[in-house]
């Protein structure tokens, strides 16, 4: 039997049987395999394409949109493309309940292969002329936008010959859109068709009906799934009021206008477009508007408390400036602006009476010289001098300190844009007012005037180093200030670094007598650290290393003073880089000279030795491997059996061992790991049962994945197997033990930590081991400096933090706990919760906020002060956990505002509660209002201040919003 659509009776078919349309796939195949042909498909489908009934013949386009919608976009030729769309462009002149399905269609039509955007022509006329298109519902206008989207992306240079007609028609077909998901879709698809297609005439007409939307005033609905947000919206339709250079004159009127109202959104708004603008319109654009455009960006930049505005403010000055820039060496304009904001600023930065006056202007001509090359030579040329006699001038001792920290940023603009040999006369100057500083014996003076002179060092002279080194000098033999002392010798660093040989003939042989480095004792370990930091340079390092290594290998008293310099030193990053340090080794054999001192005072020092050790430690790490095998080598053996005459030397080994990398390794390895277990769990030496925690903790982390690895987690295992777990001793040792293992692990990410982590979790829920098993969470989660971190080489895996808190979170959901375990277990979970981003507790608000409010009842300051902190962070976010348990943290958060053992905890619970206050309903907040009333004497303790304050913030907030009714004026 023949089917159906392939018969003149396919047209009552369509319009007597809905189950027609699930043949449209048989039809398809009939096309594909040549049996049916398109047009005929068409001539078939005559009488519902035609009938009197509109019903009938929208039912009739659907069918046969649904039948093309499922053809193969390579199917068919360009001249049944023609065919059908010349079928479509007539359909657009039939009655609006058909337009629907025809622009559907279209769509279809314009993503076929063979399509040829010259037949687009005629349909953009007619659709034009006969569809009303914001007449139409939100999709059927969003297949108009699409639709011209596609052609434009598929032919360009056809679509611009289609002239002003074309260009109106898109106009009137987006004018009074309202959609927002449209009108997103129109901001990104506006941009790409006016730097496109050339807008002739009609510039003025298409600016007008794309910034009626200016500003965005949106808000989406409460109901929407996914909605579209006014910043989406803004940030999209910016650029298209700046899109072409042709926008200039009608954007900057607009943006000027609504910069000088009182919205706030729309000040942003504007500040964003003039920025975005300077990409794209001409400099000359900007000139009749610079003079309004100053005034409004001095008004939003001097604004008082708005920081974004102020922030916003400054990128558009600076794009302002730096596209004007681009004409400096055609037009006055340029000069003319910058000049104007020089002028105005030099009076208001001479008329200021306060630090915060002077650096607002300051600011100012900061963001203009950092702008461009031309306008930093303007400003620098000029304001250098101009503050050089401002100093002078000024007696207020906290302006003449922001005076020089100003000529530093400048100093070091001009640095950035190479214009300082154009104003090598003015920067010269600078020196000097820096000596004129430290000149005065307070502190303020000295640090800023150092500070600045070491931004501005290649400006120093040599007639002025000698006057600085007399000041930096005394400084260092004499003062106690660390801040002080700190800046003294990195300033002796930076001129030692232009000027070696005066700095070492006045400093290394001269004040601190290297020669005979400790026959004065007066400041000696100031001297130290002087000469320590001085070492860094290339032309110091061998006079100064080799007598210091003199006093370290023959024992002198002095000796652990040199150690604590070298170290504290070397392990400065920015003075020492790893390949100098590693010279340092080679050419001087700093690591054997400090082992042998360290031999020598192991057994009879009265002080601890950790500066020695990390001397080592940090040595080593430098090292490459090569060389860090040859000392392994050479030392091992004979520590080894040091140790088994006296475990004490094992903290030597361990600070040799501790900073290798991950891919060394020799035959002691397994025999040191042995020995450091049974230490951690045997020494009744404290710190060499830490050193030996360290060492496993690094051995684990770093072993190398297989064999080696496998070796160590089996001897691991057999040893704490065999431990007796009956010695009382024993336990806290172990878990302190499991605290190193389940970090090395967690940090190497391997899911081999968990298996500790229950171990510890174990211990927490039993009362006589719960503080061991918190203490070994801590271990975990804390940051060591010594160990277990990238700059000894440590495996460190992404997130390992947040897969604690994952597996604490898993395995923590069914312990019982004994009222006696109970606040181990939660200080357990604040050591965790503090060290991960609040985010990731968005996910696990249930699990964490009965935590949080539990851990409010017990006196301890760690556990409170984190979890007011998490408190805080549910409160902000106007959780609704928080709101349904208001009634158990008031009276907790309260009672804490008075409480007598910190500071930190009161200062917190009033920021919890004035958080509260601006979150929830503050009627639930009345009875509480005279529980947090305190002194408000005057006193000189800033956290007591701060209590005030917060307090005063918290309590206004509550009697201005008060409850209904209340008399609010109290």
């Amino acid at each position: 039997m023949e089917n159906i659509w392939l018969k003149s009776d396919l047209a009552d078919e369509i319009m007597k049987n809905n189950d027609i349309f699930d043949q449209t796939k048989s039809i398809v195949t009939d096309i594909l395999s040549g049996r049916l042909e398109v047009t005929t498909l068409l001539e078939n489908m005559a009488g519902v394409l035609t009938n009197k009934e509109v019903d009938n013949r929208e039912k009739g386009m659907r069918f046969f949109t649904k039948t093309l919608s499922e053809i193969p976009k390579d199917f068919l030729t360009e001249m049944q493309i023609k065919f059908i769309s010349k079928f479509y462009t007539d359909r657009l002149k039939d009655h609006h309940k058909v337009i629907p399905t025809v622009l559907e269609g279209y769509l279809y039509i314009v993503d076929m292969t063979h399509y040829n955007v010259h037949f687009s022509g005629e349909y953009f006329t007619i659709l034009f002329r006969e569809v009303a298109c914001q007449s139409q519902v939100r999709q059927d206008r969003y297949n108009i936008y699409l639709t011209i989207l596609k052609l434009l992306e598929r032919d360009t240079e056809y679509m611009k010959t289609l002239g002003p007609d074309f260009i109106y028609g898109v106009i009137s077909s987006m004018d009074g859109e309202r959609d927002p998901r449209n009108l997103l879709f129109l901001f990104n698809f506006l941009p790409k068709f006016l730097e496109k297609i050339p807008l002739g005439h009609l510039v003025e007409e298409m600016f007008e009906v794309i910034s009626c939307y200016y500003p965005i005033d949106f808000h989406p609905s409460p109901n929407d799934p996914a909605p579209v947000s006014r910043d989406d919206l803004a940030a999209a339709l910016c650029p298209c009021l700046c899109a072409i250079p042709e926008f200039a004159e009608h954007c900057l009127v607009l943006l000027i206008e609504k910069l000088d109202s009182s919205l706030r959104v729309a000040k942003i708004d504007s500040l964003i477009l003039l920025t975005k603008s300077c990409n794209t319109f001409k400099a000359e654009s900007y000139a009749p508007f610079l003079k309004a455009l100053w005034s409004s960006l001095h008004r939003e930049i001097t604004h008082k408390s708005d920081e974004v505005l102020k922030l916003a403010a400054h990128e558009s000055l600076s794009a302002l400036v730096a596209k004007l820039s681009t004409i400096a060496n055609t037009d006055q304009s340029f000069e003319n602006f910058v000049k104007g904001i020089l002028i105005s600023l030099q009076t208001a930065l001479a008329e200021s009476t306060t630090v915060a006056q002077f650096v607002q202007g300051t600011k100012i001509l900061l963001t203009v010289a950092n702008a461009s090359k031309e306008s930093c030579e303007i400003i620098t040329k000029m304001m250098i001098p101009a503050i050089l006699a401002y100093y002078e001038f000024k007696t207020v001792s906290k302006l003449q300190i922001a005076s020089l920290e100003f000529l530093g940023d400048m100093y070091e603009l001009a640095q950035h844009w190479d214009v300082l040999e154009n104003i090598e006369k003015q920067v010269n100057e600078i020196p000097q007012v820096c000596l004129t500083a430290v000149s005065e014996r307070t502190k303020e003076y000295q640090v800023v005037g150092f500070r600045t002179l070491i931004r501005v060092k290649n400006a120093l002279n040599s007639d002025l180093v000698v006057p600085f080194i007399e000041i930096l000098t005394y400084n260092i033999q004499h003062s106690e200030d660390d801040e002080l002392l700190g800046i003294s010798v990195e300033t002796v660093h930076a001129i030692a670094r232009k000027y070696p040989e005066l700095v070492m003939e006045f400093v290394v042989k001269g004040k601190c007598d290297v020669q005979n480095l400790i026959q004065d004792k007066t400041a000696l370990q100031k001297r130290l650290n002087l000469l320590s930091s001085l070492a860094s340079i290339d032309d110091f390092t061998k006079i100064i290393i080799e007598e210091m290594l003199k006093v370290i290998v023959s024992s002198n008293e002095e000796a652990s003073k040199v150690i604590k310099a070298l170290s504290s030193s070397l392990s400065n990053t920015s003075l020492y880089s790893n390949d100098k340090v590693a010279q340092i080794e080679s050419d001087h054999g700093l690591i054997d000279s400090v082992l042998t001192w360290l031999d020598n005072e192991i057994l009879t020092a009265k002080e601890p030795l950790e500066h020695g050790y990390s001397l080592i430690s940090n040595t080593i790490s430098s090292l490459p491997i090569e060389k860090q095998l040859n000392i392994l080598s050479k030392h091992t053996t004979n520590l080894l059996n040091k140790c088994s005459v006296n475990e004490i030397h094992f903290q030597i080994l361990e600070c040799l061992y501790r900073s290798i990398r991950q891919n060394v390794y020799n035959e002691h390895f397994e025999k040191i790991f042995s020995l450091a277990l049974k230490l951690a769990i045997n020494s009744d030496n404290d710190i060499v049962r830490l050193k030996s925690c360290y060492l496993i903790g690094h051995f684990l982390n770093k072993a190398e994945n297989g064999q080696k690895f496998e070796l160590m987690y089996e001897l691991l295992k057999n040893y704490l197997a065999s431990c007796n777990r009956d010695d009382l001793n024993i336990c806290p040792r172990l878990i302190f033990l499991y605290g190193w293992i389940t970090k090395a692990l967690v940090m190497r990410g391997s899911d081999l930590f968990q298996f500790w982590l229950n171990k510890i979790l174990i211990s927490i829920s039993n009362p006589e081991c719960s503080q061991q098993g918190s203490d070994a969470i801590k271990i975990v989660m804390a940051d060591f400096p010594d160990c277990l971190n990238s700059k000894h080489h440590c495996r460190t895996s992404l997130l390992f933090k947040q897969r604690m808190f994952q597996s604490f979170t898993k395995i923590s959901g069914n312990v019982v706990l004994s009222p006696e375990a109970k606040e181990a277990f939660l200080l357990s979970w604040a050591y965790i919760l503090d060290k991960i981003p609040k985010s990731v507790l968005n996910n696990e608000v249930n699990k964490i906020v009965p935590l949080a409010i539990d851990g409010l009842e017990y006196d301890n300051k760690d556990l409170i002060l984190v979890m007011i902190d998490i408190l805080i962070h549910f409160v902000q976010a106007k959780n609704m956990s928080i709101a349904q348990s208001l009634q158990t943290i008031l009276p907790r958060i309260v009672n804490l505002t008075t409480y007598v053992k910190s500071m930190d905890v009161r200062i917190k619970s009033l920021q919890c509660l004035y958080e509260i206050a601006n979150s929830y309903d503050t009627r639930l907040l009345l009875p509480y209002k005279q529980d947090i009333l305190i002194d408000l004497a005057p006193s000189l303790d800033d956290k007591k201040r701060l209590v005030r304050n917060m307090a005063v913030k918290a309590r206004t907030r509550w009697f201005l919003v008060g409850a209904p009714g209340e008399n609010k004026e109290t």
